[in-house]
Order: structure tokens, then sequence, then C-alpha cells
């Protein structure tokens, strides 16, 4: 279990995130064992919660944790293949953009944002933007394990 301080410090990065970007839904993930669970989440649909679990073949972040690049993607609709995607399929999203988060040398999750609605090509700044939220997700993640070791251990 994720201390609370680092799943509040994600929560406020992802609410930034989502009124910066302009997208309603914020998500931080941690993916491990093929499996893709939400840390925190800032969305007004019901359809996902803090916690929940799911197969990472059905969502859009396998592709940045398997590749380990930032995605982005403003109309997902006239992305070949991608209307055949599980998600998509369940859940039409169009604009997305997530980049993996690094702790201990690999990919640890994803921070992503993502909105039913067609979104302006994004900007430089907003990738770099996502990227930084991945970069700070990473820092916390580090010290948390510093503070979790015995002193003999660091």
């Amino acid at each position: 279990m994720l201390p609370t301080l680092l799943i509040d410090s994600c929560h406020d990065l992802i609410n930034r995130g989502v009124k910066q970007l302009d997208m309603p839904v914020g998500i931080v993930s941690h993916i491990y064992n093929d499996l893709y669970e939400i840390v925190t989440i800032n969305s007004e649909m019901d359809e996902f919660i803090q916690g929940a679990v799911f197969p990472l073949s059905k969502t859009y972040c396998r592709d940045v944790y398997r590749t380990d690049k930032t995605i982005a993607i403003t109309e997902i609709d006239h992305v070949l293949g991608m209307q055949l995607h599980p998600l998509y399929v369940s859940l039409p999203v169009e604009a997305y953009i997530s980049a993996p988060i690094h702790h201990d040398g690999s990919v640890w999750g994803t921070v992503n944002f993502t909105s039913a609605k067609i979104h302006p090509a994004f900007t430089k700044a907003q990738i770099e933007l996502v990227e930084q939220y991945a970069e700070t997700i990473g820092k916390c993640l580090a010290e948390v394990d510093l503070v979790s070791r015995a002193p003999w251990d660091v």
C-alpha cells in the first residue's frame, strides 16, 4: 500500500493537470504483473475509481508502458487501429496524453489525462508539463523508499 502523502501529492498534480490541459480526466497509475492499478483519479466519470485494477492490455497506457515514451493523441478515432482498442470500444476517448513514471530504473506507472472530446494538438509545453509531472512522481517514489528503509539499509 502506498503512503497517503504520496497519493495526496499525486492527486494534487493531476488536479492541476486537469485544469492546465483542459482535460476532464487525470489518472496516476501503477503498473505491475501486466496489471494497471489506479493510484488516484480526478474524473467526473464514475467508470473508474481509485484502487481499481485492470489488465494492462485493456488500457491506453499499455503502449506508454511498453515503449517507455510519452504519447499524445488528439483524435484517437483517426489513429489507425485505435477504434478496435478494447477500451475505445467500451469507453470512447478522443484525446489522450500520458507519460511514463520511472522508479528504480524501470517504468513504475503512468500519469495520463483523457477527454471524450477532440483536443487541439498538444503543444511542446503541454507534453513537457505531463513529463514533468511523471518526473515529480518518480522523485516522490524515491523519497518514500528512503523514508521507509531502516537507517542501516541506506
